[in-house]
């Protein structure tokens, strides 16, 4: 199964005060490590299974990562399971015999869900006290739709709603879900407290995605599609992605040939957020010389959910059809624009329904947009209240 949200999903799933495993009047650590990566990961849905995948795998990974446990630290945040009685925070450690694995350092009662800011703010919090650091990075696991919302309030229901999805999240107790909205998402997020976002889950890199988050941290990486349930292969990243210096180019390289070599679809994308408002003006100036298409056509569509998610290169230049000299100018702009920011961008030709020639590579410019008009009423309030829509409408 895909890590793709289906519209069965509904709202409400909540942890509230944590109950540590220290004494809460115990004083922050003093000493900083060279680097700490959290893995936040929202497995209380369909992915579970996944997860404990995952987390052996980056357990295989631990021997390779150097100075781990020293100068170089791994936490895990997971909820494990729809019927898990608590989320974690654990610490990639070796036991007294040498052997690798995760030592919980404090839980946390399910009265909160892991998708509420509340909850991603007070782990950010934990973080910095159980393993501060000169530079954070920060992975998210679970499910994604990008962009597109639903709604929910982050309140325990009395009753059990319809479904919904969000941007972030599935994290499912007592038969609802709760989802994390992309602005959501941006408040929870310090900004500038990790020098990169890793999105190891389905479709964020989307234009609309990349630019709300511009200021919450040096480089983003993540896939446009959706990406298969096992994610990332963390026993060949996390070493990169723990290294003093990441290797995130390497990251998304290793990402990209495992699933390609394995004859599967995979999208992937590294892009820094220094140049995305360059990128934003030089979208701007398309739009507000050319004309918005009325046509989907020849457009590649990397979504599967009922709103579609389109190439932002190939829609972005469908404003300007026309061959005059100020289009190509604009087009120039926009092309050296958005080659500014992208470190490295891969895409197959096979899509996720297995279809050979689905996707063309020349034409994946490395991050999906909203073609306006194409969803609900309520989602279309909402996409206008986004950044990017607010910086690059005409």
């Amino acid at each position: 199964m895909n890590r793709i949200l289906t519209l069965l999903f509904a709202t409400a799933l909540l942890f509230a005060l944590p109950s540590c495993h220290k004494d809460k009047n115990e004083e922050p650590k003093e000493s900083k490590s060279k680097r700490t990566v959290l893995i936040y990961a929202v497995a209380s849905n369909n992915l579970a299974s996944f997860l404990i995948e995952d987390k052996n795998e980056m357990i295989q990974a631990a021997p390779n990562i150097e100075g781990l446990g020293k100068d170089i630290h791994v936490l895990l945040y997971s909820v494990a399971s729809q019927s898990a009685t608590e989320a974690t925070l654990a610490e990639l450690l070796p036991d007294d015999s040498g052997q690798w694995n995760f030592s919980t350092i404090k839980s946390y009662d399910r009265n909160t869900f892991s998708t509420d800011p509340e909850r991603m703010s007070e782990v950010f919090s934990d973080l910095r006290d159980e393993a501060p650091a000169d530079n954070y990075g920060l992975i998210f696991w679970s499910h994604g739709t990008g962009w597109i919302p639903n709604f929910t309030d982050h309140e325990v229901p009395q009753t059990t709603p319809q479904g919904m999805q969000k941007s972030y999240g599935s994290d499912k107790f007592g038969g609802v879900t709760d989802y994390c909205d992309l602005d959501e998402l941006a408040t929870a997020i310090p900004d500038r407290m990790f020098d990169y976002i890793w999105f190891d889950l389905c479709y964020m890199m989307g234009v609309e995605v990349v630019y709300q988050l511009r200021n919450k941290c040096d480089f983003i990486g993540g896939y446009p599609t959706e990406d298969w349930s096992p994610g990332m292969n963390y026993d060949v990243t996390l070493p990169m992605l723990s290294a003093q210096t990441p290797d995130l180019v390497g990251t998304g390289k290793a990402f990209y040939d495992y699933y390609n070599n394995q004859d599967l679809a995979v999208t992937i994308t590294v892009m820094k957020t220094d140049g995305l408002d360059r990128l934003a003006q030089a979208a701007a100036d398309v739009y507000s010389y050319g004309q918005r298409p009325t046509s989907k056509a020849g457009l590649q569509n990397y979504s599967r959910l009922r709103t579609a998610l389109y190439d932002f290169g190939q829609y972005t230049k469908k404003y300007l059809e026309e061959s005059d000299a100020q289009s190509k100018a604009l087009t120039d702009a926009f092309d050296a624009a958005l080659k500014d920011i992208t470190l490295y961008a891969g895409c197959t030709t096979k899509n996720f329904n297995g279809t050979q020639n689905a996707f063309d590579p020349a034409q994946y410019s490395g991050l999906s947009c909203h073609f306006p008009g194409t969803s609900t009423r309520q989602a279309e309030t909402y996409y206008e209240s986004l950044d990017w829509y607010q910086h690059t409408k005409p």
